[in-house]
């Protein structure tokens, strides 16, 4: 058989039939160049939203993210704006199993439980290679079966426990309620990172960055002085609540800096 023979063949195929659909039953569409730009594009999203069946490892869910190729969202962008990513998520594992096994099944029992899975969802996405793709809150309480509150209490804990940032949708492109902006920034701080790094890895100017840890470096100073922290606002010409931020990150960073000789406000 000649290489030609099999041209028909290999042109069955989605968006070809789509294309003569079209053409035969709708009228307001007149361009084939058109038509086979919208047959892509609808191709494309079926790839996505309905994958080839994968052989998934038990525990492992089919669940749509959001990929990380923005930065601010526009006031009343919708959900179905940003780019949409399926991939498999590691929901329940071995460990996990091994845990429950050992563990009583209460609600504070669970809770460390939780948290772990939570850690483990969002950094695989972080580190995925279609990635990084995000969950948002929502998407985590789903995950989990809790509720977004406790989903929202889980993810500050975590935070707080890990000195990570753990973004998620929400963060990422400045939706909502999200953390501060100088918890990132100051944990790859402390972690090592110079600015540039920093910058790169927030998705901050470095400017900002820099800005961030000259206030962290001047209060840290200040602190060191064993200055009263109700007179740094004044000192500094800083709100109280941004220097109360940075202190509660130094006492996460450096609890050695706080002793029973600091003087509180």
């Amino acid at each position: 058989m000649s290489q030609s023979a099999s041209v028909g063949t290999y042109q069955r195929t989605f968006q070809a039939a789509f294309v003569h659909e079209m053409e035969s039953n709708y009228g307001f569409l007149k361009s084939r160049r058109m038509l086979t730009l919208l047959a892509q594009d609808i191709q494309r999203l079926i790839d996505e939203f309905y994958p080839l069946p994968q052989h998934l490892r038990p525990g492992w869910i089919l669940f749509t993210g959001t990929k990380a190729d923005g930065y601010k969202a526009r006031p009343g962008q919708h959900a179905s704006e940003f780019t949409s990513v399926t991939i498999p998520w590691p929901l329940l594992l071995p460990e996990d199993l091994e845990w429950m096994a050992t563990h009583q099944d209460t609600e504070e029992q669970r809770r460390p439980l939780l948290q772990q899975r939570l850690i483990r969802l969002i950094e695989h996405g972080a580190d995925h290679s279609q990635g990084p793709v995000l969950l948002s809150l929502a998407d985590l309480a789903l995950l989990l079966g809790t509720s977004p509150a406790l989903a929202s209490t889980l993810l500050k804990e975590a935070r707080l426990a890990t000195a990570k940032p753990l973004v998620t949708k929400g963060y990422f492109f400045d939706q909502g309620m999200r953390p501060t902006h100088k918890a990132e920034i100051v944990a790859l701080y402390e972690q090592g990172c110079d600015e540039l790094e920093i910058a790169r890895r927030s998705h901050h100017d470095q400017s900002s960055v820099g800005h961030y840890l000259r206030d962290y470096e001047r209060i840290k100073e200040l602190i060191k002085l064993k200055i009263a922290t109700d007179r740094i606002p004044h000192l500094l010409n800083l709100q109280p609540a941004v220097v109360t931020a940075y202190l509660d990150l130094l006492r996460l960073h450096r609890p050695t800096l706080f002793d029973s000789t600091q003087l509180e406000s």
